[in-house]
């Protein structure tokens, strides 16, 4: 155990943060959904601080260890545009809270999924999800650019682990209450084809965010390093091995361009249902 390790203590603030954050969103009473919002709009906030205060001053944008593939070379500019994105996000959050602060809806939802609609316990694994595994992206863009000597590495890669591993167990919890809790069908709005692509990137989605962690944790096995879960160890379960070159490449490449596609078309498709063909019960399965 590293009680002492500060790595344990950031993740554990920004785990706990996801569940008010989530729980918030999913509240009955109005005021508490919008200060929901207002909290995950922080979070957005603190993204694009984190970049500008922490990743740029820290000069290894500029100077960060070996490039080992062509691909390197595009961190910087993905951290730049995640940051971007993450400030536009938290404003954008910021005028929906507007919003919202005027209604007086109650919003009543059961436990279990309903036909139409996604229920609490649903929502709220989520939200979670949602904000635990979208702060995974840039700070494992991050954490491959820190050279090894660096003084705040360990602490660093106890947060990161750490958040990969409560992303993993939520996701097969999920799963597993979707058994237990059947997902509501797909709104009758959407074609055909638009239900087989909402249907393949639901799919794809979960696969890549139970691949990320598990492929992350073979790689990191393979290279001789453990794996962290708050205060907890998990020391390399293999010898050390050059296949960890594979699972890195699957890990640090492969799956975080698919996902970068997959997400896009996923949150676009939303906004597109939602603003451009008026189907308003597309949000309202998740988010009212």
């Amino acid at each position: 155990m590293d009680v002492e390790n500060p790595g344990s203590w950031v993740a554990l603030a920004i785990v706990l943060t996801s569940i008010l954050t989530a729980w918030a969103l999913n509240y009955s009473a109005p005021k508490v959904r919008v200060f929901g919002t207002c909290l995950a709009a922080l979070g957005c906030f603190a993204v694009a601080a984190w970049f500008l205060f922490f990743v740029v001053s820290s000069g290894l944008l500029e100077n960060p260890k070996p490039n080992q593939t062509p691909l390197d070379s595009a961190k910087p500019a993905l951290l730049w545009v995640q940051a971007t994105i993450s400030l536009l996000v938290g404003l954008f959050l910021l005028f929906i809270a507007r919003g919202q602060s005027k209604s007086n809806s109650i919003l009543v939802l059961s436990s279990g999924n309903e036909h139409d609609r996604y229920g609490r316990v649903s929502r709220i694994l989520h939200w979670m999800i949602a904000i635990l595994f979208l702060s995974l992206i840039p700070m494992g863009i991050f954490a491959s650019m820190i050279p090894e000597d660096t003084e705040y590495r360990r602490a660093y890669y106890v947060t990161h682990k750490t958040l990969g591993v409560s992303v993993f167990f939520l996701v097969l919890f999920r799963l597993a209450w979707n058994s237990f809790s059947k997902r509501p069908a797909l709104s009758d709005s959407l074609t055909s084809k638009e239900k087989k692509l909402a249907h393949g990137a639901h799919i794809t989605l979960y696969f890549i965010m139970l691949a990320v962690p598990v492929t992350g944790f073979l790689m990191t096995s393979y290279h001789g390093y453990g794996t962290f879960f708050f205060i907890w160890e998990l020391p390399p379960l293999w010898e050390q091995s050059d296949i960890y070159i594979v699972w890195g490449g699957v890990h640090k490449y492969l799956l975080p361009y698919l996902l970068y596609i997959v997400l896009g078309a996923h949150v676009l498709g939303a906004l597109k249902h939602q603003y451009i063909d008026k189907h308003d019960n597309t949000f309202k399965r998740m988010v009212s």
